[in-house]
This record gives structure tokens, C-alpha cells and sequence, in this order.
């Protein structure tokens, strides 16, 4: 696993009501997540955040931008996420 891309904090998630949540804490780990487990049909989001992430581990885009970019995708993929992670302002504006 990659160690590129660390961010601030994790992007906790679970795909069902009652599963268990999973946590993605570095732009390595979304792209991962993103290529091998995606779970929703791959919107324009999920096609952004594939792009920023591959950028920030390469070292050439913010992985803050990396981190935004995910959660933007699961957040249009209708994937639960810890309230924490959703400005609804953020999300207007993505």
C-alpha cells in the first residue's frame, strides 16, 4: 500500500444501514478503494476523485483536494458517511 497522500483525518463510511464502517485515511487508500471495492455506478464524481487522487499521490495536487474529491463521490454514490464529513455547503458547491 502506497503511504502517499496522508490526510488530516479519516473518511468514515458503510455501505449498508447496519454494516460495519469502513475508514479511508490517505489518497493511496481512496484510490483503492475506488478501483477495486466501489460499490455505485461511476458518476462524474467517482471519475474526479480517480484523477485527484492518482495526482496527490504523484505529489502534484493537495491530498486535502484528494480527501474533498472522495467525499464528494460518496457522498453522490448515496454511501453513508459520519455526519462529521458533510458541509452540505461543500457539497452544493462541488
Amino acid at each position: 500500500m502506497l503511504t502517499c497522500g496522508i490526510w488530516h483525518g479519516p473518511v468514515r463510511f458503510r455501505l449498508h444501514p447496519f454494516g460495519e464502517f469502513q475508514t479511508v485515511k490517505s489518497s493511496a487508500e481512496a484510490l483503492d478503494y475506488l478501483l477495486a471495492s466501489w460499490p455505485a455506478e461511476e458518476a462524474d464524481a467517482y471519475e474526479d476523485a480517480l484523477i485527484i487522487c492518482r495526482s496527490a499521490i504523484g505529489g502534484k495536487s493537495d491530498p486535502e483536494l484528494a480527501k474533498d474529491a472522495f467525499i464528494v463521490a460518496v457522498y453522490e454514490a448515496g454511501i453513508f458517511m459520519k455526519s462529521d464529513h458533510v458541509n452540505e455547503d461543500f457539497i452544493a458547491h462541488a
